[in-house]
Parts: C-alpha cells; structure tokens; sequence
C-alpha cells in the first residue's frame, strides 16, 4: 500500500474521530422523559398549556395540526433540528447592528411579525419554540412571541434532547411553506412584560421590588465578565438565583412544589424584575415565575447586565451603581 494512501487513511480517521468527539462535546444529548410524568408534572403547573412534551408534540406535527415549531439553535454546534420545524439563532431575532451601543436587544414588533409570516404562522397558530442542552433561548422566543400579544406559544420540555431521545426524525428542517401577512394580535403587552434601565434603578431603592440575578455565580460575585459586558459586577441588592436551579439533571423543568420552594419566599408579594448577560437566562426564570408559579408582576429586563455595565462603566452615570465590580 502506498505511503499516501495510508495518509489520507490516517488523516480521515482523525477527522472522523474529531467529528465523533465534537459531536458528543457539543451535541444535544439524548434523554428519555416519560410523558405521562411530564403530563403528570404539567397539570400542577399554572398554566400547563404553555408546556409540551415531545410525544405531544410529535402527534400535533403528524396530525397536521396548525403548528409552527421554531427552534433556537446555535448554527456552531453540530445539531440536526427537529424534522419539520424552522431553525434560527439570535441574530436572526435580536436588534439590527447599531440600533443600540450595546448588543443582546430584542428585534422589533414588525421584524417578529416577518419572521412569523416566513414561517406561515398566522394568529391561530400553536407556535413551539425549542432548543438543545441549556433552553434558556427557547425561552427567549418564547417572551418575545408572548409579547406579540399571541397567547398560544409552547415551550417544548427537555427541548431537543428529549426529542431525540425518543428516536424522532430531524433534519430535513426549514420546509418551504406559504408565507403569511402574520400581524401581531396585541404588540403593547410588550411594554408590559419589559424592564427598562430606569425601572431597575428606581425598584433598587423599593421594598415593593426584587431584583433577581440570574446568571452564574462567577458573574455574580464579580470574578467574570462575560464578552459584551463593560465591566464586572451585578445590580446592587440583587438576589442570586441561577437559571439553572430551574432544571432537573435531564434539562427538563422541576415540578411546581420544587420550584415554589426555590422562588417563593424570594418573590412573595413582590414586583420582579429578572436579568441576565442579555436577557436569555432571566427569559426563562421570567416564564417559569410566570406560567410555572403564576406569579403576577413579573419583567425581563432585556438589557440586563450588558446596558447596566455600559451605563456604569462607560457612561460613567452617577446614578447606576455596581456591587461587586471594579473602582472607576
């Protein structure tokens, strides 16, 4: 056999190899969710609509049902999405380049309704949203399709993970489809559920208010500065609760007594204001207060630490204070 043949055999097996090792890395991993437990878990949330499981979800899709299923999923990582569904990531749903002087801001009401319109959804329409390991940015979708005003969105429990963990098909995903004139049916509740820089500073000095921090623990006490932030730090008087203590270890959500017992004294007779990095992580904390425990009052503060930052670091404002950060 010749030597270059025996190369290009070594270097394929090394590159089959990495591709096996990136794969299990970074891919979604399998999981197996009984949905009679997840059924089971639902009917105890507030709002067990606003869940749904991937055997249910995979009847609704055989079924032909009026369903758009959207997943967020990060296009560097080696995921085949859901059979059937559309697949973007936070670009595509995120404010324009220079709309802001900082990045992680939502897109706008009539950039939400051209992406729903692509995708052939109408107000009718069962929108599911998805993604792999971490949910967080389908939770994300989920609070900026709610702020459309369009009541029925679904989050899809375990995500992709539990969808391939029951052996369903993905690939052959972003089907062409008629596009719709989709018009959002009540975009002021977006004001509604948004937390707005001044809203945080004044709910620093209220008893009527908490403040959750949602991100890790590094970012929370100041030895990490995630890329996009101006400076390390949290919003002084925060209450730390990672997102993370939301889920199981399969990445599914915990039951309503296990998160009453994580949120509810924290909350209790509380106005709460959620945030991140951007507004991925507290989206999710936001949507587990919200249609987990039916808590009332309840904002994601979009801008969350990557404005906070820039007014404190590089505005330099007098008013917006840091805990836990550097000296200017």
């Amino acid at each position: 056999m010749k030597k270059s043949t025996v190369a290009i055999g070594v270097v394929a097996a090394v590159l089959a190899g990495g591709y096996v090792a990136y794969n299990t890395m970074f891919g979604a991993e399998a999981v197996q969710v009984s949905a009679e437990a997840l059924d089971k878990k639902f009917a105890e949330y507030s709002n067990p609509e606003a869940f749904v499981s991937a055997q249910e979800l995979k009847s609704l899709m055989d079924k032909g049902e009026n369903v758009v299923v959207i997943g967020a999923l990060n296009p560097v990582k080696p995921d085949a999405p859901i059979s059937g569904s559309f697949s973007m990531w936070r670009g595509d749903y995120s404010a324009a380049e220079g709309e802001y002087d900082f990045d992680g801001m939502r897109n706008s009401v009539e950039d939400m309704e051209a992406l729903l319109s692509k995708f052939g959804a109408n107000t009718d329409t069962t929108i599911v949203v998805y993604a792999a390991n971490a949910h967080h940015d389908a939770a994300r979708l989920f609070w900026q399709i709610k702020n459309l005003g369009h009541d029925n969105v679904r989050y899809l429990d375990g995500g992709l993970n539990a969808w391939i963990g029951e052996g369903y098909p993905t690939g052959n995903a972003n089907p062409t489809v008629a596009a719709t004139d989709y018009d959002a049916p009540a975009p002021q509740v977006e004001t509604s559920a948004l937390a707005t820089l001044d809203m945080v500073l004044a709910a620093q000095n209220s008893q009527d208010w908490v403040i959750i921090d949602t991100r890790g623990q590094e970012e929370f006490d100041g030895t990490t500065t995630v890329g996009g932030a101006f400076g390390p730090g949290t919003i002084p008087g925060s209450v730390h609760i990672n997102w993370t203590k939301a889920l199981n270890a399969d990445t599914t959500l915990k039951s309503a007594e296990e998160l009453q017992a994580l949120y509810g004294d924290v909350i209790k007779d509380k106005k709460v204001i959620a945030y991140c990095q951007s507004g991925v992580r507290s989206a999710h904390t936001m949507m587990v207060l919200e249609e987990v425990l039916g808590a009332q009052d309840v904002y994601n503060y979009d801008g969350s630490w990557i404005e906070y930052s820039y007014a404190h670091y590089e505005q330099k404002r007098e008013d917006v204070n840091v805990q836990n950060g550097t000296k200017g």
